[in-house]
């Protein structure tokens, strides 16, 4: 296992797992909380058929760190390009070609969510408790919660949960579509590998990649365009059958 930032990498079978080890809460210190360069070539060297993110311990992520935000209010240019640099990192996760895991134990606000919310599934402990609580501190969702969340739950329901600040537990997580899977607490990293290794047995890495990447393009990209993506990823994999 190494480490960069407040991140541990490791690898198990074919996949990667990344774990938030920042104390007791896992706060996010910094919205750059990894190196992305480092992260890329950790997952390009390796050639994974999965990635895993979870936390270290008892909690996913407390969320942000308040008072590196607060110390940083004279100095919004800063913030800004930190912010900047941690859509980067989310971004890279999010639009990853293989399938991508948020293995959620205990807390998991703000911040925290907001890299939760960057996996294709999110497998949530029996005892997870998910929230946005940063208006209730007068700010608001500074890594695409208000973007990411609607397109997961709706508009009306992102609304409710952002303005509100208040926390929801696994179940309404789950009833929602904001988590996919709920397990026994402490298992969710074991159910997470499960999970992938089911999803991905017997299919060669070309294969997950090409219906990933299509899938991804299909999200930001209008239709027609997006078939005729998928017509290319499809042709090429039947000329090498």
């Amino acid at each position: 296992m190494t480490k960069n930032g407040i991140m541990n990498f490791d690898i198990q079978d074919q996949f990667g797992i990344l774990s938030i080890d920042n104390g007791s809460q896992n706060k996010i210190d910094n919205a750059n909380f990894i190196d992305l360069d480092v992260l890329k070539k950790w997952i390009q060297d390796n050639n994974f058929k999965g990635l895993i993110i979870t936390g270290k311990g008892r909690h996913f992520s407390a969320g942000a760190n308040f008072d590196n935000i607060v110390n940083l209010k004279n100095n919004i240019d800063e913030l800004k390009s930190a912010l900047e640099k941690g859509h980067e990192i989310l971004s890279f996760i999010e639009q990853l070609d293989i399938p991508t895991v948020a293995a959620i134990s205990g807390i998991c606000f703000g911040g925290g969510l907001e890299i939760a919310l960057s996996c294709h599934f999110r497998v949530c402990g029996e005892n997870g408790i998910l929230a946005f609580p940063e208006s209730t501190i007068g700010i608001m969702p500074g890594l695409g919660g208000t973007v990411k969340l609607p397109k997961i739950v709706g508009r009306s329901k992102a609304l409710e949960i952002i303005l509100s600040g208040g926390s929801i537990n696994a179940e309404e997580a789950k009833g929602i579509g904001l988590v996919d899977i709920i397990c026994e607490k402490k298992k969710e990293l074991e159910v997470s590998l499960d999970f992938l290794k089911k999803l991905t047995e017997n299919k060669p890495i070309e294969i997950i990649n090409s219906i990933i990447k299509s899938i991804n393009y299909s999200m930001t990209n209008d239709l027609s365009s997006s078939l005729k993506y998928e017509l290319d990823l499809f042709s090429k994999r039947v000329e090498k059958l």
